[in-house]
């Protein structure tokens, strides 16, 4: 998984990009997910719960199998 975390001084947003293969849905290649907050901590919790979800569903994808 990889995650990119910048601040855009222009924009006044914290802005954050995530790609990964490890943790594509079912049938994809790949997810790739991107987003954008006003404050470090509001991007920082949705970081958090996309990556939750991914795993999740990556977890509950290997109980199927």
């Amino acid at each position: 998984m990889r995650l990119q975390f910048w601040y855009s001084r222009d924009m006044k947003l914290w802005r954050w990009s995530l790609y990964t293969r490890h943790y594509a849905p079912v049938g994809k290649d790949y997810h790739q997910e991107s987003g954008q907050e006003a404050e470090v901590r509001d991007a920082m919790n949705h970081v958090a719960s996309v990556v939750e979800k991914l795993v999740k569903e990556k977890s509950e994808e290997k109980c199927l199998n």
